[in-house]
């Protein structure tokens, strides 16, 4: 995670929205069937980019061993708390996802949801992340989430027009898929620096996994699964069943 999204998520109101206002979700229904599905019962897992805790509490209650890590400080003493609350065994640990602080074949799955793959810049380190996913996994699968540009037409014509300007202008050296974020409760305010976000095609996706020495098992889209898909308002996000080895 780039310095300006550790930033972003020391803001209260983004710690609240991603940390304190999700925690007793549990797992979405469809990272349950993938979890049901894909991880071996009371496995060892490790939950990249873990926020307030809600994925690696709610697998940690199902009976996995869990060990979290988190790149802001302030997710990390989150999830701790609540795991203490709960009266749950985690490890929780200040990590960076492109460089994590365990052994090879350590984990016996990786889940890493929530998008936090967006918010790492540029694709070189995009794919170092999924590189060290599996590192420190053994031979199996790993479960995955993206935001997705196909969530929309109005999403996919945004970016075609965006990548198309940035081949002639392009102040911020931004990729194509790279969209700044805006703020809870903040307005857009075009061309003002923000901290910036890839958004992934499934195509695209495919491609950086293959490059990390990952196959795509699964692709599941949480907005056609959960919900009405001509629901704008639900989650944009792609799950990916990915396997090693």
């Amino acid at each position: 995670m780039s310095d300006d999204m550790r930033q972003f998520y020391d803001d209260e109101a983004q710690r609240q929205k991603w940390g304190r206002d999700l925690v007793g979700a549990g797992l979405f229904s469809c990272e349950a069937g993938m979890v049901d599905t894909y991880f071996q019962p009371g496995a060892s897992v490790l939950d990249v980019g873990c926020g307030g805790g809600r994925e690696a509490l709610a697998l940690a209650e199902r009976g996995f061993q869990v060990t979290a890590v988190d790149y802001t400080p302030a997710f990390v003493e989150a999830c701790t708390a609540a795991a203490k609350e709960r009266g749950l065994t985690i490890d929780v640990r200040q990590a960076n996802a492109d460089s994590l602080p365990f052994a090879d074949e350590q984990f016996d799955h990786v889940i890493m949801v929530g998008q936090l793959l967006g918010h790492v810049r540029p694709q070189a380190r995009r794919r170092q992340v999924l590189r060290e996913i599996g590192r420190v996994m053994k031979p199996g699968v790993a479960i995955v989430s993206t935001n997705a540009i196909e969530r929309s037409p109005m999403y996919g014509a945004y970016f075609l027009v965006a990548n198309f300007v940035r081949r002639f202008y392009n102040p911020h050296e931004l990729e194509e898929n790279d969209a700044f974020v805006r703020h809870v409760g903040e307005s857009a305010r075009l061309m003002k620096p923000r901290p910036v976000f890839h958004w992934y095609h499934a195509d695209e996706f495919r491609l950086d996994a293959a490059a990390a020495d990952w196959q795509v098992e699964k692709i599941l889209r949480r907005w056609e699964e959960e919900r009405d898909p001509t629901d704008r308002s639900t989650s944009g996000e792609t799950f990916y069943a990915i396997r090693k080895g």
